[in-house]
């Protein structure tokens, strides 16, 4: 048997040529298996990746033309429907202009629910943007874009018991009932007008005492 040769300098023992390969890096099929990883799992995220945008899109389209009108007519419906009155001497008497109108609601959109809370409604025109605006304010707080059209258009309208329609109300001092039985919103969706219509469901003669949150 021939003797082992040992290095002179660090007294290990040489390591063959292929040998040493192996231990310095990868061979050239475990480099080729990591790139076909690689690409199947790069492969899988970018199908995954354009599906959710895709996704995305979709859901955007949907939003844009079906869930957001409904939100608002929704919101508006609910705030008008929790309309109370106010006693006969109380600041929080309802009140309807042709652009605005301020009452106390039980449903307020960011408010407790149940507990009588100041709310505004009022759509108002921006002459820079050539935009109406539909805004919603709860007491001092500030107020909300709730939706937005094109040019300067849009009011309130405020019907009595006998379906008479009003820009204002209550429309005179005889008016018996505080609130309206019906509050129209003539808003624009797209380039179409777009009523909608609340009514109040609460009592429409004002308690005797009732407690106001601001």
């Amino acid at each position: 048997m021939l003797p082992v040769s040992t290095s002179p300098i660090s007294g290990r023992t040489p390591v063959s040529g292929d040998r040493a390969s192996a231990v310095r890096g990868f061979t050239l099929l475990e480099l080729l298996v990591v790139l076909v990883i690689i690409g199947i799992v790069s492969g899988v995220l970018l199908t995954a990746f354009e599906r959710v945008l895709d996704i995305r899109l979709r859901l955007a389209a949907f939003l844009d033309g079906v869930e957001a009108p409904t939100l608002v007519a929704d919101w508006f419906r609910s705030s008008i429907g929790g309309l109370v009155p106010d006693a006969p001497a109380g600041t929080g008497r309802f009140a309807g202009g042709p652009h605005k109108l301020t009452g106390l609601s039980l449903a307020p959109l960011n408010g407790t629910a149940g507990v009588p809370t100041r709310v505004a409604w009022e759509i108002g025109f921006d002459a820079d943007a050539e935009r109406s605006y539909l805004r919603y304010r709860n007491g001092d707080d500030e107020a909300m874009t709730i939706a937005s059209w094109p040019g300067a258009a849009g009011g309130l309208r405020y019907c009595g018991p006998d379906f008479a329609c009003h820009e204002t109300w209550p429309p005179d001092e005889r008016a018996a009932a505080q609130l309206p039985m019906l509050v129209r919103l003539d808003a624009v969706k797209g380039a179409e007008p777009w009523p909608i219509l609340a009514a109040p469901q609460g009592e429409h003669a004002p308690p005797l005492t009732r407690v106001i949150v601001p």
